[in-house]
């Protein structure tokens, strides 16, 4: 009686999933997706994008090259 009660729960269980999944696949698609709207507006160049951050202003930053600064000295006594 136990097994039966339990299959029952476990096939009624996979029906609403059942039912759920197939209630969000019919969904009318203006409601799934509001970026469609913008995919109508013209992109931005990189050269556009570049010339709208206003590089002139951000800090100048200096660094030295410390490429060398791990190199080994050669083995003496060879």
């Amino acid at each position: 009686m136990r097994r039966a009660v339990i299959c029952v729960i476990a096939g009624v269980a996979v029906v609403a999933i059942g039912f759920l999944l197939n209630f969000a696949a019919t969904r009318p698609a203006t409601e799934i997706s509001v970026s469609k709207a913008t995919m109508t507006t013209p992109a931005m160049s990189i050269w556009e994008i570049h010339n709208r951050a206003h590089l002139e202003f951000l800090p100048f930053q200096e660094f030295e090259d410390q490429s060398l600064v791990f190199a080994q000295k050669p083995p003496k006594g060879d």
